[in-house]
């Protein structure tokens, strides 16, 4: 990994992690629904913003348009809703945890379909990273959520399915996208995507409601910052890393989202999450397969 792509991976860590912050303000307004309606159309609001700077984009996503149309579902559409309805009934240190199995889920699709066999170091790394979102989720999974579990197991495959979404996701993308640019796909999936959840948009969007200026600003800016944006840093890690390597990402944007509840809800900063942030990082840093010398020197 070059020290361009780690630049990459922190930064759409930051972004992502942004979004436990817009969701926690927005859907409370908006439904959850609506809120992850809203969320793909500003996206493609965005990527459209894109496409009229170099619309010879739009000849690239005519070509692959049936496999933009697969990442755009897969990867957006079907993860954004089946993840809103979990959220109704699981919490969010459950979710972080489920959501924490997309590499896992990436590793096998591609060593399973596509022949690309993954190192007992990532391996490793990926268990370790698993175990340290455990850690830093210790309270939500054994504390107030535990008594609520045995009724949150569908909730909980709707999760997991959306897991599956993402990493299906990514291997499309890693091995029959290889020669497109980031923007690009972005572009086709963001599109196609909001096409498909404008009609849920219309239909749960809460008429008659005042919605805040703030709700507002955390739906833009979790489409434009955290979905658009964030999609082409991905695309093009996923291009450059892998998907497995890649989507490890999910390891560490709990701890992202615990400093910002931190600074800027907060939130109490326990032992459980210190020792956590702590092992996913050792995790992170196997499952990238990672050297101190590609950072000091060559690449």
């Amino acid at each position: 990994m070059s020290r361009r792509d780690l630049i990459i991976f922190i930064s759409l860590s930051f972004m992502w992690s942004l979004s436990f912050i817009f969701y926690r303000v927005g859907v409370p307004e908006f439904g959850s629904m609506s809120f992850a309606s809203l969320r793909v159309i500003f996206a493609g609001l965005t990527m459209l913003a894109f496409l009229a700077f170099n619309p010879t984009h739009l000849k690239i996503v005519g070509k692959h348009w049936k496999l933009l149309t697969v990442v755009g579902l897969v990867s957006t559409s079907i993860p954004f809703v089946l993840f809103s309805y979990a959220a109704q009934s699981v919490n969010a240190g459950v979710l972080a945890v489920l959501n924490a199995s997309v590499p896992m889920m990436s590793g096998f699709i591609a060593s399973t379909f596509f022949n690309d066999k993954l190192s007992k170091k990532q391996m490793l790394g990926l268990m370790i990273g698993i175990i340290g979102v455990v850690i830093l989720m210790s309270e939500s999974l054994f504390g107030g959520a535990a008594s609520g579990l045995s009724s949150s197991l569908l909730a909980m495959g709707y999760a997991l399915l959306g897991c599956v979404g993402y990493a299906i996701g990514a291997n499309v993308t890693k091995n029959y996208l290889h020669d497109t640019s980031p923007v690009a796909i972005t572009i086709g999936a963001m599109l196609i995507a909001s096409v498909v959840m404008l009609p849920v948009a219309i239909y749960e969007f809460p008429y008659g409601q005042s919605i805040s200026l703030k709700a507002w600003v955390s739906v833009v800016c979790i489409g434009v910052f955290s979905t658009a944006i964030a999609f082409i840093f991905i695309n093009e890690l996923i291009k450059s890393i892998g998907p497995m390597r890649a989507t490890s990402i999910t390891l560490v944007i709990p701890i992202f989202a615990i400093i910002f509840g931190y600074i800027l809800l907060g939130e109490a900063l326990d032992t459980a999450a210190i020792v956590g942030s702590a092992v996913i990082l050792v995790g992170t840093y196997l499952s990238l397969n990672l050297s101190l010398k590609s950072f000091t020197g060559s690449h």
